[in-house]
C-alpha cells in the first residue's frame, strides 16, 4: 500500500509498528497470532483493559489527555457502553480514515480464525451506517461475559461520521447521533 507513516499519521501514532502486508499502523490493542502477525479483526481484551487502567490510548498506547474519545455506532451511544477502548481524539479520527473496516462501507470485518487466547470484538453482522465519536473526560471499565466494556462519562461533544454515496466515511456534524 506504500503509505508514508511520517506524512499521514497523527504525531501520537508515528511510533506504532507498520504491518508489512497492508502498510497500516498496528493499534496497541490489536490481537497477535502466535507467530507475531497482527489480527486486525480482533481486539486483545486483556491489553485493552491494561492500557485503559493505566490511562493509555488503545490505539497509540500513549497516555490519554484530559479529553478521551470512544468510537462506536448509535447503539453504543444509546447504551453509553463501548467494547473498543478509550483513545485520543486524533487517534480515533485517524482510525476513521486508516481502518478499512471503518473507512469503507463495502469493507466487512473478516474474523481471522488463527486467533487464540484473545477476546473477539463485538461486531454486528450488518454494517453500521454511521459511527459516533463520544468525547468525554473519563470512563469506567468492566468485564462482562469475558469482554471488556467501557462506560464513558457524559459527553462534552459528539462527532458523527457517515458514508458518502461513494462509500467512504466522512464527518457529518449535522446528523443526530442517536438511533
Amino acid at each position: 500500500m506504500g503509505m508514508d507513516p511520517a506524512r499521514e499519521l497523527p504525531d501520537l501514532m508515528r511510533s506504532l509498528p507498520i504491518d508489512r502486508h497492508r502498510g497500516l499502523p498496528i493499534p496497541a490493542v490489536t490481537a497477535r497470532h502466535p507467530d507475531g502477525q497482527p489480527d486486525f479483526s480482533t481486539v486483545d481484551g486483556r491489553e485493552a483493559l491494561r492500557l485503559a487502567s493505566e490511562g493509555r490510548c488503545g490505539i497509540c498506547g500513549n497516555p490519554l489527555d484530559s479529553q478521551i474519545a470512544f468510537l462506536g455506532g448509535p447503539g453504543a451511544v444509546a447504551a453509553r457502553a463501548y467494547h473498543d477502548p478509550p483513545m485520543h481524539e486524533s487517534c480515533a479520527e485517524a482510525s476513521t480514515i486508516l481502518c478499512p473496516h471503518l473507512s469503507r462501507r463495502d469493507m466487512r470485518r473478516v474474523t481471522d480464525r488463527r486467533s487464540t487466547g484473545v477476546l473477539p470484538t463485538n461486531s454486528a453482522e450488518k454494517k453500521l451506517d454511521r459511527w459516533v465519536m463520544w468525547i468525554c473526560r473519563g470512563f469506567a471499565a468492566y468485564v462482562i461475559d469475558g469482554m471488556p466494556l467501557f462506560r464513558p462519562e457524559p459527553y462534552l461533544r459528539l462527532r458523527t461520521f457517515t458514508y458518502t454515496d461513494g462509500g467512504h466515511l466522512h464527518e457529518t456534524p449535522d446528523i443526530s447521533p442517536h438511533p
